[in-house]
């Protein structure tokens, strides 16, 4: 008897500890984009991007990021470099549930715009990173428009890692299934496939990296490939730091009178 109750107790254990798909992408999402978080902190960003026949372009950001007590999680981008973008602001409030708000401060014109249908937030943020303003914004955001299966365990370079399949729940999807491979304790994605409505791989995001700074575990960097396009973007995280972030950086009307 005792030796039955040993075993139950270790096989309870075990199912006690298994997540569900749902449960892995939830915690996905807590991650953010770059793997940040959530919670107040400042940011250094480096993006490198390669379009087909074209040069390499080098861009430089700065970002802020707040959570609110309502779990709403507020962050604003700067254009730093080059300079013919450098002062342009991005913001968004991303709620818990529901749709985020976003804004595009361009100083060269004085507009501060709100992004609001679809073409407009899906649009990339950089022309040829293959990275739309939704992704920045809601990072792998994906429970409301996709079902999530979890396939497995992998290993993706030396990372043990969970396989989850995602299709859409509606046609209105922009993709026809979404593959994604997350670190099973740190949550990050360290491998992303996504495959169009004919059924082709049209982009893939890769985390070759994972280092430790003083707020966490994030990407040393990403990359993320436009195989229709073929062109390319790296996007790097050289400083990373905890911050206290005036709430006065997160109000539309306050983007034109900010000063850095």
């Amino acid at each position: 008897m005792k030796r039955l109750v040993g075993v139950l107790a270790v096989l309870f254990g075990v199912l006690a500890l298994a997540q569900t798909a749902e449960e892995i992408l939830e915690r996905v999402e807590e991650q953010g984009f770059f793997g940040t978080g959530r919670g107040s902190l400042y940011a250094a960003l480096v993006v490198e991007i390669q379009e087909k026949g074209q040069p390499t372009v080098d861009y430089a950001f700065r970002v802020w990021a707040k959570e609110y007590p309502d779990g709403t999680v507020k962050f604003l981008l700067l254009y730093a470099a080059p300079a013919d973008v450098a002062g342009t602001l991005f913001l968004a409030h991303v709620p818990e549930e529901g749709t985020a708000q976003m804004w595009l401060y361009l100083p060269e014109l004085a507009l501060l715009k709100e992004l609001k249908g679809e073409a407009e937030r899906k649009g990339e943020f950089l022309a040829g990173s293959g990275i739309t303003y939704e992704d920045i914004s809601k990072g792998f955001s994906y429970r409301e428009g996709y079902m999530a299966r979890l396939i497995g365990e992998e290993t993706v370079d030396v990372y043990p890692v969970w396989k989850l399949e995602l299709v859409p729940k509606g046609v209105e999807a922009e993709w026809f299934k979404i593959f994604l491979w997350v670190h099973r304790s740190e949550y990050i994605v360290v491998r992303a496939e996504f495959y169009d409505k004919d059924g082709k791989l049209a982009r893939i995001l890769t985390v070759p990296e994972l280092v430790t700074d003083e707020v966490g575990t994030r990407p040393a960097f990403l990359r993320v490939e436009d195989l229709l396009k073929g062109s390319w973007a790296e996007v790097r995280i050289p400083e990373r730091s905890t911050a206290d972030i005036p709430d006065t950086y997160f109000e539309p009307a306050n983007l034109p009178y900010l000063s850095f």
